[in-house]
């Protein structure tokens, strides 16, 4: 109960602190309102909506500080549960595992070179359980992310700890448990070892840490290129399996998927496995090797998808409306939920990628709050995630991303 009062000072100390003034209402007059939607009405009460803001592992770094110390931590991670829960979020997702390292004392994977600086050095204390601590003191919610089978985005092998599992892979010769592509080393989702590793991992957190979901990203297979699993496919050829290259590897990514969903399950049937990834269906299936349609529509793969839908309104090729329409017509189970993560990390950039529609992050400054607005109407809706933090609170935001979350903030208390 304390520990609550504390939180609920500190919100009211930081709430006078952060606040912004707002910006001349007749300056952003025409970008306040949003476009009429379908209905027009919100598909999920306010209270049951997912407000959420990913942390990602430079957000949660202390190589500066060559690890810190307990204190140190504890104050960039109340910094960081303040900043969200007082601007009317409810929602924490914490990088935990993003390189086949840990923010966590773990018996798998190494400690994160995010800490220290240098890959399997340790801290003296728990990360995680801080951050987590603090997110419950301020009634956050949490859910830990991972990158499944990310290891190293290079090729430099001397950047792995003694004790990374891909370090020990490669000092075994177990080459086949591993991805060595062009852009860096990963584990092969064909590999029944590489699976249960990262299950194993996955169990490792939802039996040590009062969470309230796992969250997987977008990080699937890192090519299309038919060398790098030459070997595994040829092995399981030969042992009869029928499918094509591409239905094989997609294959592989679910059964890893439903074997992750049922090891939670058997462990808290409570902890949901959010999903993430990314906005282009067509590139999930053709690409990554993600069926993102067969979680959608069967039950037991995962209880939240989460797309990035990092596009506008404008975008020539993927246009906001039409691509999360397309994401809401593929949930038809009743099991799953689906969310919207929000690329507020593009407000005033020109979005590269987005064709004739480049500059509309840099001449719109409503885009998240018309598509938060956009998104409520749609079934099945459940809410939506901010990339990333620092782009939302960082001290010095350069004004188009100031008037970006002034423009929000209205919807936050709705």
């Amino acid at each position: 109960m304390k520990r609550i009062l504390l939180c609920a000072l500190v919100l009211l100390v930081a709430a006078g602190v952060l606040v912004v003034k707002l910006q001349n209402r007749g300056d952003r007059e025409a970008e306040t309102n949003p476009p009429q939607t379908e209905t027009g009405q919100s598909v999920v009460s306010p209270e049951n909506e997912i407000r959420a803001v990913w942390v990602n592992y430079n957000e949660l770094s202390m190589k500066a500080q060559n690890g810190g110390t307990k204190a140190q931590f504890t104050e960039k991670a109340k910094k960081i549960i303040t900043d969200i829960a007082s601007a009317g979020l409810n929602t924490v997702i914490v990088h935990v595992r993003p390189f086949c390292d840990a923010f966590y004392p773990s018996e798998l994977f190494p400690w994160t070179s995010y800490l220290t600086g240098t890959q399997g050095k340790a801290v003296d204390y728990d990360p995680l359980q801080i951050f987590i601590d603090c997110a419950k003191a301020c009634n956050l919610s949490v859910q830990t992310w991972i990158n499944p089978y990310r290891v190293l985005l290079s090729r430099d092998e001397s950047k792995l700890a003694e004790n990374n599992p891909a370090r020990k892979f490669l000092d075994a010769g177990k080459s086949e448990n591993l991805l060595l592509t062009d852009t860096g080393i990963y584990l092969n989702p064909a590999s029944s070892e590489a699976q249960a590793l990262i299950i194993d991992g996955v169990r490792e957190i939802v039996k040590n840490y009062d969470i309230d979901a796992i969250h997987m990203d977008d990080y699937f297979y890192p090519t299309t290129d038919p060398a790098v699993d030459s070997a595994s496919y040829a092995a399981y050829q030969k042992a009869g399996g029928k499918l094509s290259l591409s239905d094989w590897r997609r294959e592989n990514v679910s059964v890893f998927v439903s074997g992750l969903y049922a090891a939670i399950k058997a462990i808290k049937p409570e902890v949901q496995l959010v999903i993430s990834p990314g906005g282009n269906i067509d590139h999930n299936y053709n690409n990554l090797y993600a069926d993102v349609a067969r979680w959608a529509r069967e039950p037991g793969f995962c209880d939240v998808l989460m797309p990035q839908l990092y596009y506008g309104f404008l975008n020539e090729k993927l246009p906001f409306e039409d691509t999360a329409r397309e994401w809401a017509s593929l949930v038809t189970t009743q099991n799953v939920e689906l969310c919207f993560g929000l690329a507020f990390y593009k407000s005033g950039k020109a979005d590269q990628y987005a064709g004739s529609g480049k500059q509309e992050w840099v001449e719109h400054s409503d885009i998240i709050a018309r598509q938060v607005a956009f998104c409520r109407t749609l079934s099945p809706y459940n809410g939506f995630a901010l990339y990333t933090y620092s782009s939302i609170f960082s001290g010095n935001l350069a004004s188009q991303p100031q008037k970006e979350w002034e423009n929000l903030k209205p919807l936050l208390t709705k």
